[in-house]
C-alpha cells in the first residue's frame, strides 16, 4: 500500500473512532489513584525542590483532573522537572496536550528528536519514550515525554490515540495521563539523556501507585 493511502486510511479510521468515542453514553471516568501532589520528593539520588502551582488560565487550557509539577535536585546540583497531568476522561476536548506542539509556542525550537527505549527492573518490561533536544536562544533543554494509559507507555501521539480509542471500545474507559521529564543540557546531551534515563527507572515504577492500571 502506498504511503498517502496508508495514511489517509489510518486517518480516516482515527476520525471514525473518535465518533464512536464522542458518541458513546457510558460514565467511563476513573478516579486517580491517589493525589499526584503527593508523588515521592525523594526518587533514588534526586530529591524535591519545590513545585509549580498552574494559574487558573493554564488550568482550564489543561483541563487536567489533576497534575504535578516538580523539580528534583541531584547530589551535585543538577536540577530536572517532572510533569504528570491526569485526564480521567477524554472526553469534550479534555486531553493531553502534546509536548511537540506547546514547545514552540513557548520559544523553543527543536533540534532533535527521536525515540529511545529505556530497560526497566522487573517485573516492568521496556517502554519506548519520546526524546527532544529543543533551544531557546543559548539554552538547551533536554524533553523525554510519554504518555500512560492503563498500566501501559506509549511514545507517539497516533499510537496513543488509537490506544486510547481502543481502551474506550472494550473498556469503557479514556483515562490516561501525560509524563514529562525535563532537564536544562549539563555537560553533553548525552551525560544529560543518561541522567534522565537513570531517573526514569527511579520513578516509573511508583507511577502505578497513583494511576489507575
Amino acid at each position: 500500500m502506498k504511503q498517502p493511502l496508508r495514511v489517509a486510511l489510518s486517518l480516516s479510521l482515527l476520525i471514525g473512532a473518535l465518533l464512536v468515542v464522542q458518541l458513546r453514553s457510558s460514565g467511563e471516568a476513573v478516579p486517580i489513584r491517589k493525589p499526584l501532589d503527593t508523588f515521592p520528593n525523594t526518587v533514588g539520588e534526586w530529591h524535591g525542590r519545590g513545585g509549580t502551582i498552574f494559574e487558573l488560565e493554564t488550568l482550564s487550557v489543561l483541563k487536567a483532573k489533576d497534575y504535578v509539577m516538580r523539580r528534583y535536585q541531584d547530589p551535585g546540583g543538577r536540577t530536572l522537572w517532572l510533569f504528570i497531568g491526569y485526564w480521567d476522561s477524554q472526553r469534550k476536548g479534555a486531553q493531553p496536550h502534546s509536548p511537540r506542539n506547546c514547545l514552540p509556542g513557548g520559544g523553543w525550537e527543536p533540534l532533535e528528536a527521536s525515540m529511545v527505549t529505556i530497560p526497566l527492573a522487573r517485573p516492568f518490561g521496556p517502554i519506548t519514550v519520546n526524546r527532544y533536544v529543543i533551544q531557546k536562544e543559548r539554552d538547551q533543554q533536554l524533553v523525554f515525554y510519554w504518555y500512560q494509559a492503563q498500566g501501559k507507555a506509549t511514545a507517539g501521539e497516533l499510537a496513543a490515540r488509537i490506544e486510547m480509542m481502543k481502551n474506550s471500545i472494550v473498556n469503557h474507559r479514556t483515562d490516561g495521563a501525560l509524563v514529562r521529564v525535563s532537564s536544562p543540557v549539563y555537560g553533553s546531551v548525552q551525560d544529560t539523556s543518561d541522567r534522565l534515563v537513570r531517573y526514569i527507572q527511579g520513578m516509573y515504577p511508583v507511577l502505578g501507585e497513583y494511576l489507575p492500571d
